[in-house]
């Protein structure tokens, strides 16, 4: 993929929305459909785990957002799949994360908060596996009541990386419990997509963000970086989630807040699974530190540049697939993204910052 995808959802109704989804992109929702099979098994999830799984989650969306559940059902007829496939998309990081021998660690976010009203900078890598390199799109929802959201997410699946047109921006990424393989599934719980997707649909504002993901139950683990700018004066936080709690983190005291991939509180540290098994997201921490402590002016091509940084040079902050890795091991950034949330609306680049050029965004809003 050369350039991202971009899809516009006219104001339609959840079920409408999603429908025409699906009957636009059958085919890459089927390919992200069959690959996940194949990352579900490499992880050791069993087609039974994966469809129990599934509509467990899709129970419990319809019960705590029904429209979410009404939109992934219309994606589920238009792409002419079972709703538990679309469910299974929404689930993957709890399928994953409950069943997956090993974990890996993915994903790097910057977020500059100045103290003097100016709006925020954000900038995150999305790592993922190679096979998903065509199996996402940018794509823009316009509610009938005037809401608007941009996120950039997998084909199927309802939220990711995003803002919305009321100045909220949320980055995302993964992070590694204990508890994700030792809490007790039985009892409601929310895929961290879906919950990410609510915060952009229903939150106008980082307290507002904070109280819902905070109050809503988790079975796998995942870092949410937030930001806001209201009134001349730019918010931001990190809210570190897992089944055995959630903890809040704020920015340093030059501004910047950074993310990777493990715990950052000590109390939830202490359950630290992605750090054990794989250090290097203490080292792209590390770069960050550094790389940031140093840039006096910052602006979204500096925090790319900041994270254009390969194994060679201190730490895979861009991230390139091992040919010779099996499936579920290769490993690759797909995705470059800059929220603006002063202007509710986000740049995408495909591929890493590595390759980044000005011209290469997709810009929406």
């Amino acid at each position: 993929m050369t350039t991202p995808t971009v899809f516009r959802s006219a104001q339609a109704a959840p079920g409408d929305r999603g429908q025409q989804l699906g009957k636009t992109f059958p085919d890459r929702i089927g390919q992200a459909s069959a690959f996940y099979d194949q990352l579900f098994a490499a992880a050791g999830a069993t087609p039974q785990d994966v469809t129990d799984w599934s509509l467990r989650a899709f129970e419990h969306i319809s019960a705590w957002a029904p429209e979410l559940a009404e939109e992934m059902d219309g994606i589920a007829r238009g792409a002419g799949l079972p709703v538990w496939r679309i469910a299974a998309l929404n689930a993957r990081t709890e399928i994953l994360g409950r069943f997956g021998r090993t974990q890996h660690p993915e994903c790097s976010t910057v977020v500059y908060a100045p103290a003097d009203g100016r709006p925020p900078v954000t900038t995150q890598t999305w790592d993922w596996h190679d096979g998903m390199r065509d199996g996402w799109f940018v794509w823009t929802i316009e509610h009938p009541d005037g809401r608007v959201v941009h996120t950039v997410t997998e084909f199927g699946i309802v939220g990711k990386i995003g803002v919305n047109k009321a100045g909220l921006g949320l980055h995302f990424n993964i992070l590694g419990h204990t508890s994700d393989k030792s809490t007790e599934a039985a009892g409601t719980w929310i895929p961290v997509h879906a919950l990410a997707r609510r915060i952009l649909d229903t939150c106008a504002s980082v307290p507002e963000a904070v109280e819902l993901a905070t109050g809503t139950p988790v079975t796998a683990s995942s870092s949410l970086t937030l930001a806001d700018h209201a009134e001349d004066r730019t918010t931001a936080a990190a809210i570190e989630l897992s089944p055995a709690g959630s903890v809040l983190l704020r920015p340093r005291e030059d501004g910047f807040l950074l993310r990777t991939n493990h715990f950052v509180d000590q109390a939830l540290a202490g359950g630290e699974v992605m750090g054990v098994e794989d250090p290097s997201t203490y080292r792209r921490m590390n770069v960050l530190q550094e790389r940031t402590a140093a840039i006096s002016a910052p602006d979204r091509e500096t925090l790319v540049k900041a994270l254009t940084c390969h194994a060679d040079e201190g730490a895979e902050l861009c991230c390139h697939t091992q040919p010779d890795e099996v499936i579920g091991k290769r490993w690759e950034t797909l995705a470059t993204v800059s929220l603006d949330v002063a202007g509710g609306g986000l740049a995408a680049h495909a591929g890493g910052p590595c390759t980044f050029h000005p011209a290469s965004w997709a810009e929406v809003f």
